[in-house]
């Protein structure tokens, strides 16, 4: 396999792990990778797709933490 083939082969890889692994899309994976790789776009092989790129920029919620509040400065009240 020569280097182009192998570069377009990692990038269809990781725009294929980017949509949560999807079967049935290899062929538009593939293709994708190499309009990405002729454009020049010497983006990482495992560098999220634009669209995920996007996703992932809104942010994560995440629950607010169970342990007791204290000010700091303070000693807490558990043993």
């Amino acid at each position: 396999m020569d280097d182009k083939e192998e570069r377009i082969r990692q990038r269809a890889y990781a725009i294929w792990e980017s949509e949560g692994r999807p079967q049935g899309h290899d062929r538009r994976h593939w293709e994708k990778a190499e309009g990405e790789l002729a454009d020049g776009d010497q983006r990482p092989p495992n560098e999220p797709t634009d669209e995920r790129r996007e996703e992932s920029e809104v942010g994560t919620v995440v629950a607010p933490s169970t342990a007791p509040r204290v000010k700091a400065g303070q000693p807490s009240n558990e043993p």
